[in-house]
């Protein structure tokens, strides 16, 4: 029995040896097979993964996922920090999202707010429901320090930044991205750089504005947008966008250029406005509130000025620039151009145009004028740059100047209220030292000027229509009027008038020849002469009274040294009153006092007879005290030289002297008048004196019972005072009807008496035949 429970005991033992190394080596086995218990988690973290992911989203569309190769939860804390992090924002559509990527980030799970120290990359508008495009360049946001708030779905940072856009690259300091709002704000030193279509843009500003929605980027407080050698720079800026190009730019105290090898235009205002093309080139700019532009070449400068301005660019085929074609300048507008000065030719006048609104139109190559046109009613100046030029204005409701090469004007224009006022040089013939001569005023309804194409110099001027002028004392009408400028020489055209404090001149043609100081008149002539004696001088009026006017008639008409010399041509007839002298040619000196007439020459001379005393036996007594009518005294001749310091005619050529009841023939007679005071208050003949000579024949008209007598001789002198004629030379004769005839040496005898002297001389017998009456 003991021996059996041993056995079992041994048994027993046996069994639980068996058990026990069975569970020991299933334990081992078991140790052996189980997983490595993990390290134990840092006392500063809650939990601790790998391939972290989180995500986010509304009704249809996710919102938020973010995706970690690591995951650390900061223990009693929401934060936990991400390594490898990829994060993807959707829109508010969902079809496009903003991918983030960061080496390392920090996420508040409560503030919903992701902080990375290092590098981040964003990667923008990608397509939610494919993958990106193969070769699109979408937009890339690289930086650190960035924060993202996913409440707001802003990205934050204050550190440098670089972006990359599908048409360029940029660069701040520091940025914002709001995905929600497709907002960019880029803080400071903010810099785009274009590529693609827009290679070459370069925009810069103190801060960047970018509205993806609105296609607007807004710049502050400065601005600087420059390609190639175009530009605009200022401050607040705004600019607009076309899918992403550049399509509009506006800009505060802006100022822009556009700069060529041989051109260079710079423009300014309050306020810019530049539109571009498609194709990403200056189409058309706008400065409002004194703007300005400056455009300058080897030609010279434009000046452009005005409350606005408005730019027209044409691009240029394969060119990245385009080029100025026209302006409009508004709101007090003026346009100057000084011209370059040459070595070849000497610089022409500086020329300014001022009117409200003004019309600019370009050569091809925007470097220089074609044409200037004033909408409305407008102003233009002609400024000097050589001593020897004229300053001239010219105002007119509307005016064009059409410019050729060089910026060099060929033509001017001009309609409605037309005037011109031209000042002369200090160095222009006749001007007096230290006295300005008198400017040069002319009005019209039109005008038209021509410039010589090689200097820009004025050549020709016409005006029509109205025409008035006035220079000094000089006046002036007609319908018309050309000036010859290098000459300065006027010609007026129809209706001519021409006058002064001493003349008045009309004709059909008159041509003022200010260089030759001359007057020259054409075609149905007539004009009216005052001489004004000089101070302490006595009037002379011997031929013509000098307190009177003096009118003359002919087809041709020349005036010079201011109206001192008179040449008529073509029956010219001069008259006074009653006194005339006609000719074909008539010479007037009127500082020399002298008078010469040539080719049918007659003068008359009115004489008024004494008048009648109350009481007197030779009148009646109904005509007491009242003048006695006048009387004519004429000499026609071949030739006339008068001279008025004697008060002697001298006809020469077929003359003959007729007065009351007397003619004389002859070859030549020479004429002594009276002054015609003296002759009005004695009652006498204006013919003192005259003495003919060559051929002498006097012919007495009979009186009342008197029969009329007849002379001879070679020399002849008559005196009015005394009634008296004196024959001398060859064989005087004095015939007298009825009664015969009386020759002698000397003959002398008086009109209206019987008297007759004769005198002979030695060697030669008076003869005389007397007829007898039969009873």
């Amino acid at each position: 029995m003991r021996k059996i429970r041993w056995t079992l005991l041994v048994l027993l033992v046996a069994a639980i040896a068996v058990v026990v190394a069975g569970y020991r080596a299933a334990e081992k086995r078991n140790l052996l097979l189980a997983p490595a218990k993990p390290a134990p988690i840092p006392k500063d973290l809650h939990s601790i993964a790998n391939n972290w992911s989180w995500s986010q989203s509304s009704k249809d569309h996710p919102v938020v996922e973010a995706h970690a190769r690591d995951f650390r939860q900061i223990k009693d804390s929401s934060r936990f920090e991400l390594g490898e992090l990829e994060m993807k924002v959707f829109t508010k559509t969902g079809d496009t999202y903003d991918l983030v990527r960061s080496a390392k980030a920090e996420f508040d799970q409560v503030a919903e707010k992701l902080y990375s120290e290092g590098d981040v990359t964003i990667t923008l508008g990608l397509p939610a429901a494919s993958p990106p495009v193969p070769g699109k360049r979408y937009v890339e946001i690289r930086t650190s320090g960035l924060t993202y708030d996913n409440r707001s779905g802003a990205s934050d940072t204050d550190r440098p930044v670089h972006f990359q856009f599908e048409n360029g690259e940029g660069n701040s300091v520091g940025a914002v991205y709001d995905a929600n709002k497709h907002y960019l704000w880029m803080k400071s030193q903010a810099e785009v750089i274009g590529a693609g279509p827009q290679a070459g843009m370069h925009i810069r500003a103190g801060e960047l504005h970018y509205y993806e929605d609105e296609q607007k980027i807004d710049l502050r407080p400065w601005s600087k947008l420059e390609r190639g050698g175009q530009g605009v720079e200022g401050g607040d800026s705004t600019v607009y966008l076309d899918k992403g190009d550049l399509k509009r730019v506006e800009t505060r105290q802006g100022k822009g250029w556009d700069i060529t090898p041989d051109r260079e235009t710079r423009f300014s205002g309050n306020s810019l406005e530049v539109n571009f093309t498609a194709g990403q080139t200056v189409a058309d700019a706008a400065g409002v509130g004194d703007a300005q532009i400056v455009s300058q070449t080897a030609t010279g400068v434009v000046k452009m000025t005005g409350g606005r301005v408005d730019l027209n660019f044409t691009a240029l085929p394969d060119a990245n620039q385009s080029e100025l074609t026209g302006a409009l300048v508004r709101g007090h507008g003026r346009v100057e151009s000084v011209p370059a000065a040459s070595q070849e030719r000497s610089q022409p006048e500086t020329k300014i145009l001022t009117a409200e609104t003004i019309k600019v139109e370009m050569m091809p190559g925007g470097r220089e004028l074609r044409r200037l046109e004033t909408v409305t009613p407008g102003r233009l100046e002609f400024l000097p740059n050589q001593p020897g030029q004229w300053k001239r204005t010219l105002t007119a409701a509307r005016l064009w100047t059409q410019y050729g090469p060089g910026n060099r004007p060929e033509t001017l224009r001009a309609v409605g209220e037309v005037q011109l006022r031209s000042d002369p040089p200090a160095s222009r013939k006749g001007a007096r030292p230290g006295e300005p001569a008198p400017p040069r005023l002319t009005w019209s309804d039109g005008l038209e000027a021509f410039f010589n194409p090689q200097d820009g110099q004025m050549k020709e001027l016409h005006q029509w229509s109205h025409f008035r002028y006035e220079e000094g004392p000089r006046h002036a009408t007609a319908n018309g009027a050309r000036f010859d400028v290098p000459n300065d020489r006027t010609t007026l055209e129809g209706a001519a008038r021409v006058w002064d404090e001493t003349s008045l001149t009309t004709a059909d043609l008159l041509i003022l020849d200010e260089k030759q100081d001359r007057l020259h008149a054409e075609g149905n002539v007539t004009s009216t002469h005052l001489d004004k004696p000089a101070t302490g001088q006595a009037p002379s009026d011997a031929l013509f009274d000098s307190g009177k006017p003096m009118h003359a008639t002919a087809q041709k008409f020349d005036s010079e040294q201011r109206n001192h010399v008179l040449h008529y041509r073509g029956s010219a007839r001069l008259w006074q009153d009653g006194n005339s002298v006609q000719a074909q040619e008539i010479d007037l000196d009127r500082e020399e006092k002298t008078l010469h007439a040539r080719g049918g020459v007659s003068s008359v001379l009115l004489e008024q007879q004494p008048a009648s005393e109350p009481g007197s036996s030779s009148g009646q007594a109904a005509d007491a005290g009242k003048p006695a009518p006048s009387r004519l005294v004429t000499i026609s001749s071949d030739s006339l030289l008068y001279t008025d310091d004697d008060h002697r005619a001298f006809y020469t050529g077929q003359v003959v002297l007729r007065r009351e009841r007397m003619t004389i023939r002859a070859g030549e007679l020479e004429a002594v008048l009276r002054p015609q005071g003296a002759a009005r208050e004695k009652g006498e003949s204006r013919l003192e004196r005259a003495l003919a000579r060559s051929k002498v024949e006097i012919v007495e008209t009979a009186a009342e019972k008197r029969a009329p007598r007849k002379a001879h001789a070679e020399q002849a002198e008559y005196t009015s005072g005394e009634e008296k004629v004196v024959l001398r030379g060859g064989v005087p004769t004095l015939e007298q009807p009825d009664h015969g005839f009386t020759r002698g040496a000397e003959l002398t005898y008086y009109i209206d008496d019987d008297r007759l002297l004769v005198n002979g001389r030695p060697g030669a017998r008076s003869q005389s035949r007397q007829k007898l009456k039969r009873n």
